[in-house]
């Protein structure tokens, strides 16, 4: 990786660290994320217009995987809130974050798509099992199940099925759009305005749900219960986090490092819950996340 590549990166990973940390702190409802995904919309809205010549250019294959990729998006903000309503940041956020390196390759295999496990790839999968395993203990000295009790993981599998739905559609449907485009805008110019209808996707997904949900009523209660400021904020950052990672891309030798890098976000994330949302530190979170960086690294090169 290039000086420039890294420097990227590891402002994405504290961005993505960041909002996070800002949800965890709001403890969440589906409003709050709906209202970042409106955020996103508006931010991206100017790319959508300037670049009017790729939107033309988005085929079909792109365009019905956008409703697609909106309802994943949507089960990932709804498990990510519910999560980080009812546990710490420091453990939802590394298993939330880790639990996609293991359903990614399986659902894509079974679609066959994307390359056989490789024998590294295979012991960072490992690891990062261990590392669930670990993380929510209270301590080393036994193993107690009643750690994932709560609903807490339930909500964290739900993000990780959430984005490992939106990281295989992604795939194919950028695939099919830069296809499109060619090389002169695909690298940028394709992923943001995807981007940008995507998120108006999880926002459209986002209001559905709430009104089966509770009602105009209820999103209305939800909306005046939220940190506005904070969810604002949130919004500018996920879009600028994906940002960062896209040009990221353009300056590595080797794509593979970009996104084994961005890894790093985990332990910056638990640093934050620890330092600014003041949440226990302990040996089991340390060792815990440690494990299931190892195993993300392991999976990424692998």
């Amino acid at each position: 990786m290039t000086l420039i590549s890294l420097l990227l990166v590891l402002t994405s990973a504290f961005v993505h660290a960041s909002w996070n940390m800002l949800g965890r702190r709001s403890r969440p409802v589906g409003a709050y994320y709906l209202v970042a995904s409106l955020v996103g919309v508006l931010a991206l809205a100017p790319f959508v217009i300037l670049w009017r010549d790729v939107v033309a250019l988005m085929p079909a294959a792109t365009w019905w995987r956008l409703p697609l990729a909106g309802l994943f998006q949507t089960l990932y903000f709804t498990g990510l809130a519910g999560a980080y309503r009812s546990h710490d940041m420091a453990v939802a956020y590394p298993i939330a974050r880790a639990l996609p390196v293991l359903l990614v390759p399986t659902v894509a295999h079974l679609l066959g798509q994307g390359d056989p496990v490789t024998a590294l790839g295979l012991a960072g999968m490992v690891a990062v099992t261990l590392g669930i395993l670990i993380l929510p203990q209270p301590s080393f000295r036994r193993f107690a199940w009643r750690s994932f009790g709560g609903g807490w993981l339930l909500y964290a599998m739900l993000a990780g099925v959430g984005t490992t739905g939106y990281s295989i559609v992604d795939d194919g449907a950028l695939a099919a759009f830069r296809s499109a485009v060619g090389s002169a805008g695909g690298s940028v110019r394709a992923p943001l305005v995807y981007a940008m209808f995507e998120s108006l996707a999880s926002a459209i997904g986002l209001t559905g749900l709430a009104l089966l949900a509770g009602g105009a009523g209820q999103i209305a209660r939800d909306l005046r219960s939220i940190r506005v400021k904070e969810a604002l904020i949130s919004g500018v950052a996920i879009v600028a986090a994906y940002a960062l990672v896209l040009v990221a891309y353009g300056y590595a030798r080797n794509v593979a490092y970009v996104v084994a890098f961005r890894q790093v976000s985990l332990p910056i994330g638990v640093f934050m819950a620890i330092a600014i949302l003041k949440e226990q530190v302990n040996g089991p979170r340390v060792v815990g996340t440690a494990v299931l960086l190892a195993g993300l690294v392991l999976v990424t090169l692998g």
